[in-house]
C-alpha cells in the first residue's frame, strides 16, 4: 500500500515527538522519585540519628547524675552507720535523724527528682537489696534484691532495666553501686519516666498522617509510642520491629493494611533499646507523583500543540509537492502545456520561500527548457532533410569527377615515375651516410655519459664525506658550547656554595657562643638547686622535730603531727626532685660541652670546605676559558666544512645537469637513427612503386 507524504510526515515527526515527550516525562518522574527518595532517606536518617543522640544524652546524664549522687559522703556514711543488727525501720525512723544522716540522704534523693524532670522516684538499697531510703516513704523496707539491675549494681557495675515503677507504669530503672574504699556498700537507683521522656523526644516527631517514632526493648516490648495504649505491649510481631531486632541498624519496606510503609531503625547498645522511625511511603513520595501528573498534562498539551502545527505545515508541504508531481507527470506524458489549474498550483508552490519553492521554480525552468529544446529539435530535423537532398546531388557529381580523375592519373603516373626514381636514389644515398654519422655520434655520447656518471658518483661520495665532517664539527661545536655553559653554571654553583658555607660558618660560631652561654646558665641552675636541696634537708629535719614534739603532746598534737608528716613527705619529694633536676642539668652541661666541641670542629671543617670550594671555582673558570677557545676552533672547522659541502653540491649539480644533457642527446641520436632507417625504407618503397608504375 502506497503511503502519502502527509502520512509519512505524521508518522515520522508526530509519533517520535510523542514518544520523546513521553520519555521525557517518564525520565523526569524517575529522576524526581530517585532524588526525593534519596532526600527523604537522608532526612529520615538525620531525624532518627538525632533522636538516638538525644536519648543517649539523656541516659548519659542520668548515669552521670546517679554516679555523682552515689559518691556523696552523706549516702556513703548513712550506709556505713547502718549496723547489720538494725532493721530498716529502725534506721529510717530513728528518733535522732540528724545523727543518723537520714535527712541528708533524703535531700540527695529529693534533688534527683526535683532537678531532673524525667526521674519520678529514687531510692537507696542496702546490701540485702532492701529499700533503706526512698523519695516515697511508704516504699521503705521493700525488697528489690531479685531485680537483675540491682544484682548488677551490687557486683560493682551500673545497671539498666525496663520494669513497672511503684505506680504500675512502665519505667526504666537505673542502678549504680555506692562504693567505699573499693567495696560496695549499697545501691542507689532511680526510675526514668518513659512517658515524660517520650513527650520531649519521640512524640515530637510527626511523619505525615500515619508516621511515628517509637522505642522498643530487646524483646520487642513497646517502651515509647505516640499511642500510649500500646506502651508495655508486645510489638515483636510487627515487620519493622522484627527487622530492628534482627539487624540492629538499617531500613525496611513492608505492607501494613495494604499500605506500603518504610521504616528506619537504630540500635542503642548501652541501653539495648531499638529506635524505629516509620512513615507511609506513598505519602512520602506524593510530591513525585504530583510531578508526574503535571508532566503528563504538560506533555499532552505539548503533543496537541505540536500535532496541530505539524498537521498545518505538513498539509502545505504535501499540497505543494502534489502540485509539482501532477505537473511533472503531465510533462512526462508528452503534454508540455498543462492545464491552467496545474499551472496555478505550481506557481503557488514556487512562491514559497523554502526548498519546495526552489524545487517548483526548478520544475518550471526545466519544462521551459524542454519546450525550447523540442522546438529546436523539430527545426534541426527539417534542416537535415534539406541537407540529405543536397548530399545526394553532390554524390552524383563526385562519381563523374572520379572517373575523369582516373583517366588523368594513368597519364600522369608515367611522367612522374622517371622523376621520382632519380629522387629516390638521392634519398637512399643520403640516408646511408647520415646513418653512419649518427652511429658514431651515439657511441661518443654513450662514452661521455658513462664518464659523467662516474664523476657524479665520486662527487656524491666526496660530498657525503664533507657533510659528515661538517655535521661532526657542528656536533663538536654544540658539545663545546654545552660544556662551556655547564662549566660556567658549575662555577656559579661553587660560588653559591662558598657563600652558603660562609653563612654556615657564621651560624656555627653563633651556635658555639650560644652553647657557651647555655653552659653558664646551667651552672647557675646547679647553684640554685644546691640551695633548694639544702632548704629541703632543713625542712625535713624541722618536720621530724615537729613530729617528735607532736608525739610528746599526745592527742592534742595529733593534728599537728599529720601536718608535720605531710611537710616531711613534701620535703622528701622536693629532695628527690632536686636530685633528678641536678642529674638533668649535669646531662645538659655534658651535652653542651660536646656541642661546643662539635661546633669548633664544624667551624674548622667549614673553613677547609670553603678553601676547597674556592679552588674548585678557579678550576671551573679555567675550564670555561679553555672550552671557549676550543669552541671557536670547532666553529671555524664547521664553517669551512659547510662552505666546502656547498661547493661540492654545486659541482655535483653541474655534473648531473651535463649527464642529463648527454642522456637527452643520446635519446635524440637514437630517434634520428630510427628516422633515417624509416627514410631509407621509404626510399626503397618508392623505388618499388616507380617500378610498378613503369610496368603499367
Amino acid at each position: 500500500m502506497k503511503m502519502g507524504i502527509m502520512s509519512k510526515m505524521m508518522l515520522n515527526i508526530l509519533v517520535p515527538s510523542m514518544l520523546g515527550l513521553t520519555a521525557v516525562c517518564v525520565f523526569s518522574y524517575w529522576r524526581a522519585e530517585t532524588s526525593l527518595t534519596q532526600q527523604i532517606a537522608h532526612e529520615l536518617n538525620t531525624v532518627i540519628d538525632k533522636q538516638v543522640h538525644g536519648l543517649a544524652t539523656v541516659q548519659q546524664m542520668t548515669r552521670g547524675l546517679m554516679k555523682t549522687s552515689a559518691e556523696s559522703n552523706h549516702v556513703k556514711n548513712a550506709l556505713l552507720r547502718r549496723g547489720s543488727s538494725q532493721s530498716v525501720m529502725e534506721v529510717v525512723y530513728d528518733g535522732d535523724l540528724a545523727s543518723s544522716g537520714s535527712e541528708d540522704v533524703q535531700n540527695v534523693l529529693d534533688d534527683l527528682t526535683e532537678h531532673f524532670g524525667i526521674v519520678d522516684g529514687a531510692g537507696l538499697l542496702d546490701l540485702d537489696g532492701k529499700v533503706a531510703f526512698h523519695t516515697t516513704r511508704e516504699l521503705v523496707g521493700r525488697n528489690m534484691g531479685e531485680r537483675r539491675s540491682v544484682n548488677v549494681a551490687l557486683q560493682g557495675n551500673m545497671g539498666f532495666e525496663n520494669i513497672p515503677n511503684h505506680a504500675g507504669e512502665l519505667a526504666t530503672i537505673v542502678t549504680t553501686p555506692v562504693m567505699k574504699d573499693g567495696k560496695t556498700q549499697g545501691v542507689l537507683y532511680a526510675y526514668m519516666s518513659l512517658p515524660r521522656l517520650s513527650a520531649g523526644t519521640t512524640d515530637t516527631i510527626k511523619i505525615g498522617k500515619d508516621g511515628f517514632c517509637a522505642v522498643y526493648d530487646s524483646e520487642g516490648r513497646v517502651l515509647m509510642h505516640p499511642d500510649k495504649s500500646l506502651i508495655g505491649t508486645d510489638g515483636s510481631n510487627q515487620p519493622h520491629v522484627r527487622a530492628a531486632l534482627g539487624n540492629g541498624n538499617g531500613r525496611v519496606v513492608y505492607d501494613h493494611n495494604d499500605t506500603e510503609m518504610v521504616a528506619y531503625y537504630r540500635h542503642m547498645p548501652e541501653s539495648n533499646w531499638h529506635v524505629v522511625l516509620v512513615g507511609d511511603r506513598d505519602e512520602l513520595l506524593e510530591p513525585a507523583r504530583n510531578l508526574l501528573k503535571e508532566n503528563m498534562l504538560m506533555g499532552g498539551v505539548a503533543i496537541l500543540v505540536v500535532g496541530c502545527i505539524i498537521i498545518v505545515v505538513a498539509r502545505g508541504i504535501a499540497r505543494s509537492i502534489k502540485a509539482g508531481e501532477n505537473y511533472v507527470q503531465a510533462v512526462a506524458g508528452g503534454n508540455f502545456n498543462p492545464s491552467p489549474q496545474e499551472e496555478t498550483e505550481l506557481a503557488q508552490a514556487a512562491r514559497r520561500g523554502d526548498e519546495i519553492g526552489g524545487l517548483s521554480q526548478g520544475i518550471q525552468g526545466m519544462v521551459g527548457k524542454l519546450r525550447s529544446l523540442f522546438s529546436e529539435s523539430e527545426e534541426k530535423n527539417h534542416q537535415a532533410e534539406i541537407a540529405k537532398t543536397e548530399a545526394e546531388e553532390a554524390m552524383g557529381e563526385a562519381q563523374e569527377a572520379r572517373k575523369q580523375a582516373e583517366n588523368a592519373r594513368q597519364e600522369g603516373m608515367l611522367a612522374a615515375a622517371g622523376q621520382l626514381e632519380a629522387v629516390a636514389g638521392i634519398i637512399s644515398s643520403a640516408s646511408t651516410q647520415l646513418s653512419a654519422q649518427i652511429e658514431q655520434s651515439d657511441r661518443s655520447a654513450a662514452e661521455s655519459s658513462q664518464r659523467l656518471s662516474e664523476a657524479a658518483t665520486a662527487m656524491n661520495q666526496m660530498n657525503a664525506t664533507v657533510q659528515e665532517v661538517a655535521h661532526n664539527a657542528a656536533a663538536a661545536s654544540s658539545a663545546s658550547r654545552e660544556t662551556k655553559e655547564k662549566a660556567h653554571a658549575g662555577a656559579q654553583i661553587v660560588e653559591q656554595a662558598v657563600r652558603s658555607i660562609e653563612a654556615v660558618r657564621h651560624v656555627s660560631e653563633e651556635l658555639k657562643s650560644d652553647m657557651a652561654e647555655l653552659g653558664d646558665h646551667a651552672q647557675s641552675i646547679t647553684r640554685i638547686m644546691n640551695v633548694i636541696s639544702d632548704i629541703a634537708d632543713q625542712t625535713n629535719l624541722l618536720a621530724l622535730n615537729a613530729a617528735i614534739e607532736a608525739a610528746r603532746a599526745g592527742d592534742a598534737g595529733r593534728g599537728f603531727a599529720v601536718v608535720a608528716d605531710e611537710v616531711r613527705k613534701l620535703a622528701e619529694k622536693t629532695m628527690a626532685s632536686t636530685h633528678d633536676v641536678s642529674a638533668a642539668i649535669q646531662a645538659i652541661q655534658n651535652s653542651t660541652a660536646k656541642s661546643m666541641s662539635s661546633a669548633d670542629n664544624a667551624v674548622n671543617q667549614i673553613a677547609q670546605a670553603t678553601n676547597y670550594a674556592s679552588e674548585s671555582g678557579q678550576a671551573l673558570r679555567e675550564i670555561v676559558a679553555t672550552v671557549e677557545g676550543t669552541s671557536d676552533q670547532v666553529n671555524a672547522i664547521a664553517t669551512a666544512s659547510e662552505e666546502q659541502s656547498a661547493a661540492s653540491d654545486e659541482i655535483n649539480q653541474s655534473i648531473v645537469q651535463v649527464n642529463e644533457m648527454s642522456r637527452q642527446s643520446a635519446v635524440a641520436m637514437a630517434e634520428a637513427t630510427q628516422a633515417v632507417a624509416e627514410l631509407a625504407a621509404q626510399a626503397h618503397t618508392l623505388k618499388n612503386l616507380i617500378a610498378q608504375m613503369k610496368l603499367g
